[in-house]
């Protein structure tokens, strides 16, 4: 099981801005890991958003990533957040619209999703 320093420490390794920019580039981080097919970062980021924190993350990550063809984890290595559509609710959340993010997989245009951030131990991750 994952300890609370696993689960919030910086996605990117390092200082992550607390900002709404600092947000941006982890929700990039967190698509470009998913091209990558790159568990331990996904569920680093997104872990929190799961009911059963980072072992449900894990368990289920991969199933997503057999759900993606080749030309959706290339274009998820590509996904940039346009900063100027994102939703500040505050110093420590962020919501990331699915206008924000592009190019999409056809996954993720059949199903918009909207992402929710908050900073957390000195990070940004996925709550919702």
């Amino acid at each position: 099981m994952a300890t609370v320093s696993e689960a919030t420490k910086p996605a990117t390794g390092g200082a992550v801005a607390h900002s709404p920019d600092g947000a941006a580039s982890v929700m990039e981080e967190y698509f470009h890991a998913l091209g990558a097919k790159d568990l331990e970062t996904v569920c680093r980021i997104t872990g929190p958003a799961f009911d059963g924190g980072m072992k449900e993350c894990r368990d289920l990550t991969p199933v997503q990533f057999g759900m993606l063809s080749d030309d959706d984890l290339k274009k998820l290595k590509a996904i940039r957040v346009d900063r100027a559509k994102l939703q500040s609710k505050g110093p420590d959340k962020v919501v990331v619209p699915p206008a924000s993010i592009a190019p999409q997989i056809a996954m993720m245009a059949a199903e918009p999703k909207t992402f929710t951030m908050a900073w957390r131990g000195g990070t940004w991750v996925v709550v919702d």
